[in-house]
């Protein structure tokens, strides 16, 4: 299955791609759009020094060496863009990893064959791990966290994964916040492993 990482920072990309690329018989590439309100230019090198800056390892060189596994795509516009969408589909991807937070046009997740999925964390219009209030945490109580398919018509797709968060074991709220962002890779893991294995095929 080939999958696309949807993101406007390598670093936030990369850590996903890092915690899935022993995926078998899977294809990862990170898909980097350039940020809001920023020129198009400046996304694109402030993230290829970012991938020059941390190729510092053997494993962070394989993914920045461009030129040999072509893994890191620059897109010179914004996803939903008609550019970005003839390029997406040049790539032939199944799914998509949403590590933006855009809304997306039903002709941007029909880039996908699948479409893109998104983790949510229940009680928050936040899409992104990162998004949610710490003023917002309560460390005693479990915080669930949903892997869904995004929907841009809001048809109610169903969950492909959706579980608790204990943080019973965080001092603090920096701590559980953390520990909800290093979950972001995780769960996006277990999603791609449920529909490899043919579960929630009501989704599609």
């Amino acid at each position: 299955m080939r999958v696309g990482i949807l993101a406007n920072s390598y670093l936030v990309a990369f850590k996903i791609y890092e915690q899935l690329q022993d995926l078998p018989d899977w294809d990862l590439f990170v898909i980097l759009s350039p940020l809001p309100h920023r020129a198009a230019w400046l996304s694109i090198l402030a993230n290829f020094a970012r991938m020059i800056f941390s190729s510092i390892t053997p494993s962070h060189w394989q993914l920045t060496s461009i030129p040999a596994n072509r893994k890191v795509v620059f897109l010179p516009h914004a996803v939903d863009h008609e550019a970005s969408l003839i390029q997406l589909h040049k790539m032939d991807l199944d799914v998509a990893l949403d590590r933006s937070g855009s809304n997306y046009s039903d002709k941007t997740t029909q880039a996908f064959r699948k479409g893109i999925l998104r983790v949510r964390v229940k009680g928050t219009s936040a899409d992104r791990f990162e998004g949610r209030k710490r003023s917002s945490l309560r460390l005693d109580q479990p915080i669930n966290v949903t892997v869904f398919f995004v929907d841009p018509s809001d048809k109610g797709r169903l969950p492909v994964v959706s579980e608790n968060i204990d943080f019973s074991q965080c001092k603090n709220l920096t701590e559980a916040n953390q520990h909800l962002s290093e979950a972001t890779a995780p769960f996006f893991r277990k999603a791609l492993l449920a529909l490899r294995a043919g579960e929630n095929l009501n989704v599609f």
